[in-house]
């Protein structure tokens, strides 16, 4: 199990390298990678990604089909978002994430 003095390790996915803006606010989805029960465990939050070092947390940047994007990026969480995103199934997730990002917290 993890203990929580343990440093938090995330990733997220990326539709396009260059949608991922260092310094600035953005929606993102993050995976829990700390072993232990919350493994894999998922939160919608606004965080400020950091590349080459950074406040936050360790972050591994992944492209939708999984390839780690090169570089030592960080992520600094802003704030929380719900854990269930309102849009229409099989739809554009990541256009649904934004919209829920621009209503504020919930």
């Amino acid at each position: 199990m993890a203990s929580s003095s343990e440093p938090r390790v995330w990733d997220t996915f990326v539709r396009r390298p260059g949608d991922l803006q260092p310094g600035v606010e953005a929606p993102l989805v993050l995976r829990d990678l700390r072993p232990g029960r919350g493994k894999y465990g998922i939160r919608h939050v606004v965080g400020i990604v950091h590349k080459d070092g950074g406040p936050g947390d360790r972050l591994a940047v992944r492209t939708v089909v999984g390839v780690v994007l090169p570089g030592s990026y960080t992520v600094e969480i802003v704030r929380e978002m719900p854990q269930e995103i309102a849009g229409i199934p099989y739809r554009d997730f990541y256009g649904a994430l934004r919209r829920a990002a621009e209503t504020g917290p919930a």
